[in-house]
């Protein structure tokens, strides 16, 4: 995993000082470490880029197979800055937390197309198939000067696999614990002007007992995918790009209490298009059409209980103009059309969303920064204005500080304006949020680091609330706000031949009303990696580490604190053929990061990968 600019933490409450930090980071410049290229990455900024300020992750499909794991959810939960709380095992719903703002504050796409369910609000990551991902860019901090609504947490976009020069086939087979199957297998192709990369995947498992039902049964899943993706360079100067991806899942889950059988079907779908014409030296036009889908039904004793279906349509046209080596401007328009289906009865079912941002990236010298203003017309809550500061100084050639602001806003979901039953709340209003912050990062010649400290302040939280003083009738309303304060830190090296990498973030996420922690979030979170590679064998070990956290709000339920220990192995038979081991949950620690929901025991995987070179 790369690092354009990193973060690890130390709790504010905990006597360590900036001289402290500095003074350790120095030592570790006599450790021989991995070798940094510069990263370049699309999301922070909008536009490709070496030159990124914001707390940037990027996990390759590399690392993806390096660390063998099988499911979105726990893939992003051991970057830095991310917590997460599952309701059971792979394919349950899942929550992501970037620097501890709600799930439903993190900004998902796939392949640059806004990925969301309009109802409840948030993206059904566990869902989401890792074996059709080539690369995932983390950004963490506010970004809704560039991309609107969710991204008050951050932005996290997901690209699928593409194609390469030649033709290159691919399979893979894996078999493990509570009867976990996996067959995989694609194609990927190309010459000088076209490309090509078509893949399928089929996941299942018995699961575990989740524990909140009188059944005590296994809770299974079951998860189908295929993605396509073609791209053609029609001259040296224009390509345009077709691609899509989709995902059907059969989930088991429990009734609170009851004997009652309950099953979800879920489908989510990505179809995109996009164009890039390089128009002259100077200009360069991009421009997409997009339509994603996340659709859903739950059963109860084998009847339909609900469905709930999101249909949104977008298109967005950006030209990026390079007025010279030191000054990148980016003028955008975005529109988008959000449209729902479902059993029950919605006041209103269609919304539009139009924009335009202006983005300035520019670099003096030592110094360099990105300033973004973006401006929004939403027919459900009106205009909404937001940007983004940031600014870089390099201090000497392996030293550089940051600092940030930031506005932005989550629009309210279809759910908490007009759900069926006097349950919706039409007068509700966007979240919206101020954040700020600083860094240092550090890349010598074998390893990187990075420190970063922000607070973001968040006002009208929607939460449940009477609709009158004395009311027994609740509605969401804008009722809550809360302040995070946090640090991070992280560090890539090689130490006697082992690639390492660790993180750790402290923060202190509050409700802003009494000073309690903010429900589901761990004030600590740590991982560690460590890999080692001889000749055809490599191994490799993965501490992840999560303080405690409460349940519920106000301090209520505490949830225990946990760390668990996952190790892998490979050996690479041949130039086309791979043997994968691996053990997670290695000391078959108990845990729950949501009350009453067991979490995975003791699980083992074998995997045979071919891939002809």
């Amino acid at each position: 995993m790369k690092h354009s600019q990193g973060n690890s933490a130390l709790r504010t409450s905990i006597p360590f000082t900036l001289t402290a930090i500095a003074a350790s980071m120095i030592s570790f410049s006599s450790i021989a470490a991995a070798e940094q290229l510069d990263t370049v990455t699309v999301t922070a900024n909008r536009m490709a880029s070496d030159n990124v300020l914001a707390a940037t992750t990027v996990i390759t499909r590399d690392d993806i197979e390096r660390l063998q794991i099988t499911d979105l959810s726990s893939l992003l939960s051991r970057q830095v800055g991310i917590d997460f709380t599952t309701n059971g095992g792979i394919g349950k719903t899942s929550s992501l937390f970037i620097r501890g703002t709600s799930s439903d504050h993190v900004l998902f796409l796939v392949d640059g197309v806004k990925w969301y369910s309009a109802t409840s609000g948030g993206s059904a990551i566990q869902h989401f198939p890792v074996e059709q991902i080539e690369r995932i860019e983390i950004v963490r901090g506010s970004r809704s000067g560039l991309y609107g609504s969710e991204a008050i947490g951050g932005v996290i976009q997901i690209f699928t696999r593409k194609g390469q020069q030649g033709m290159t086939p691919y399979a893979k087979v894996a078999y493990g614990t509570h009867a976990s199957k996996q067959v995989a297998a694609g194609i990927s192709g190309g010459n000088d002007t076209t490309k090509y990369n078509f893949s399928v995947n089929h996941q299942s498992t018995d699961g575990i007992d989740l524990g909140r039902d009188l059944n005590k049964d296994n809770d299974g899943y079951e998860n189908t995918s295929f993605s396509a993706n073609v791209e053609h360079d029609f001259t040296k100067n224009v390509t345009v790009g077709i691609n899509i991806t989709r995902a059907e899942s059969d989930n088991e889950y429990d009734d609170f209490g009851t004997t009652n059988i309950m099953e979800g079907e879920a489908t989510q779908q990505i179809l995109g298009s996009h164009l890039s014409w390089n128009v002259n030296d100077i200009w360069t036009l991009s421009a997409q059409i997009n339509e994603s889908r996340d659709q859903s039904e739950s059963f109860k004793n084998s009847s339909s209980d609900g469905i709930y279906n999101t249909r949104r349509r977008s298109m967005s046209v950006i030209n990026t103009l390079s007025l010279n080596d030191s000054h990148i401007v980016n003028l955008g328009w975005d529109y988008e059309n959000d449209h729902i289906a479902s059993n029950a009865t919605y006041a209103e079912t269609s919304r539009d969303n139009k924009a335009v941002f202006i983005s300035l990236q520019s670099q003096l010298d030592k110094a360099s920064w990105l300033l973004s203003g973006r401006h929004d017309n939403n027919e459900a809550f009106g205009t909404h204005n937001t940007g983004t500061a940031e600014w870089g100084y390099q201090l000497h050639d392996n030293l550089q500080i940051t600092a940030n602001y930031g506005t932005a806003f989550k629009a309210p979901s279809f759910n908490s304006l007009y759900y069926p039953g006097g349950s919706g709340n039409p007068l509700v209003k966007p979240e919206e949020s101020k954040s700020w912050g600083f860094g240092f990062n550090g890349v010598e010649s074998n390893f990187d680091w990075a420190f970063n400290f922000y607070n973001t302040k968040i006002i009208n939280l929607i939460e449940w609330a009477p609709i009158s003083p004395g009311s027994w009738t609740y509605v969401p309303s804008n009722v809550a706000s809360a302040e995070i304060k946090g640090v991070e830190f992280e560090i890539n090296t090689t130490l006697f031949g082992a690639d390492i990498s660790a993180d750790a973030s402290f923060l202190s996420p509050e409700d802003s009303s009494n000073g309690t922690t903010l429900q589901r979030r761990a004030k600590r979170l740590a991982n560690l990696h460590i890999d080692k590679q001889w000749n055809a064998w490599s191994a490799g070990a993965s501490w992840k580490l999560r303080g405690q956290s409460f349940n519920k709000k106000n301090n209520i339920d505490p949830l225990g604190g946990f760390s668990i220990v996952d190790l892998r192995t490979a050996y690479k038979v041949n130039q086309d053929w791979l043997v994968q081991a691996s053990i997670n949950n290695l000391f078959d620690k108990e845990y729950q990061t949501v009350k009453g929901y067991n979490s995975l025991d003791r699980t083992a995987m074998l995997t045979l990968s071919y891939s002809p070179k």
